[in-house]
């Protein structure tokens, strides 16, 4: 859309100069090649070093990065074009390119995806704002795009928690903070009893490591019961042998697959967990980990996939539990400050060991040598959770991601 603006201003308005700003050098290549495939039989000149392109009518486009911004100053634009504005720091805006409209009274026009209430949701809500009578606003779904399948769109419905979908696919600008699961209420259903364990049942444990501050937390989820919590626990200022002896106990009452966060003190306690012969495994914990965890968690309530009882501190968590948005856009997950995200965490823990593709690696409390020999074996040859996050760690491949 904004493709073609940018197309129909220049051959309307002889002589102009138009102005595409985009957060960064390639976004502006991107821009850059598509206008100029659009224009390539009647273009006069073309520069892909300058990404600058001329009509015959002498209009000129010209392609930049809102990096440098104090490089774009002492240009008069008649249109100005920002892209994916929520990522343009402001001061271009306010130093630099509105100055640079006021000198040919030109016009601009913002695009881009929301990413919570900052400087371009200030900008949308003036085209809202009966003051401001020169501006206008408007949103587009992703299911407007022809080009996109209706199919596509209803995948990412059913695969993305609902305030990122809102976000990425209905053009929704989200509070700065709010909380993350929804439909809490619909996945509890009465009073906490412990459950015993059901031969032919999958069971998945789930260990938050604390000590003395936070709060030490085990979650068992029976898969076979849809995900019920089957077991669950809660302690503080323990010592970690008996915290150990707890998990040890719990896992094998239920023979159950243990994944536990390994940060820091973590990391020792589960060599312990796998000297005594138990299926364990770590999970890395950093801002992308978490965030991959808890929107697993988050799809889990948005679908009903976990049977939960009335836990007050656990129900607590979750719907105080909150998402963040950083200066620089970025998501960030925990809990309020004062507050504890601990029964959150051995929650997700289990989920995301239950939801996990090739299913957890299942013992027996009478298991032989053998047969654990041959269950490591099969560990081996298998993805592990802190194996993938460790890679993508090396390799970098979770941070962009992240800042893209």
């Amino acid at each position: 859309m904004a493709c073609n603006e940018a197309i129909d201003f220049m051959a309307k308005h002889p002589g102009t100069l138009t102005a595409w700003v985009s957060p960064t050098y390639r976004q502006s290549k991107i821009a850059y090649r598509l206008i100029r495939r659009a224009l390539h039989k009647i273009l006069t000149y073309k520069s892909d070093a300058e990404l600058r392109l001329e009509l015959p009518n002498g209009a000129t486009i010209m392609f930049c990065s809102a990096d440098n911004y104090d490089a774009l100053r002492g240009n008069g634009i008649h249109f100005l074009i920002i892209d994916e504005c929520a990522d343009v720091n402001e001061k271009a805006w306010l130093e630099v390119l509105r100055p640079c409209l006021s000198d040919t009274n030109g016009k601009a026009l913002f695009i881009g995806t929301p990413k919570g209430r900052n400087f371009f949701y200030t900008l949308f809500t003036r085209g809202l704002d009966p003051l401001y009578p020169d501006w206008e606003s408007f949103t587009a779904p992703s299911a407007a795009n022809p080009y996109i399948k209706s199919a596509e769109i209803e995948t990412a419905k059913r695969e993305l928690p609902e305030d990122t979908f809102a976000q990425e696919y209905e053009a929704v600008f989200l509070e700065e903070s709010a909380g993350v699961f929804r439909r809490i209420d619909a996945c509890i259903n009465g009073e906490y009893v412990e459950q015993t364990y059901i031969p032919g049942h999958t069971y998945v444990l789930g260990w938050d490591v604390a000590k003395y501050q936070d709060y030490s937390v085990i979650s068992v989820l029976d898969i076979s019961a849809g995900n019920s919590l089957a077991y669950w626990w809660r302690g503080n200022t323990m010592d970690y042998t008996v915290q150990l002896a707890q998990v040890e106990r719990i896992a094998r009452a239920y023979s159950a697959y243990i994944l536990m966060d390994m940060t820091g003190v973590g990391d020792p306690l589960l060599e312990q967990l796998l000297l005594k012969g138990l299926p364990a495994e770590g999970y890395l914990f950093n801002n992308a980990s978490k965030k991959a965890l808890i929107e697993k968690l988050a799809l889990a309530f948005q679908h009903g996939n976990l049977k939960l009882p009335d836990i007050p501190v656990l129900t607590a968590e979750l719907r105080q539990f909150e998402y963040k948005l950083s200066p620089s856009r970025l998501v960030t997950y925990g809990a309020p400050n004062g507050a504890h995200d601990d029964c959150v965490i051995s929650l997700g823990l289990a989920y995301f060991a239950a939801a996990l593709p090739h299913g957890p690696l299942m013992w027996s409390a009478d298991a032989t040598q053998e047969e654990l020999i041959s269950l490591e074996r099969a560990k081996d040859e298998q993805a592990r959770p802190v194996m993938e996050i460790e890679r993508f760690e090396e390799t970098g491949e979770w941070y962009e991601m992240e800042i893209a």
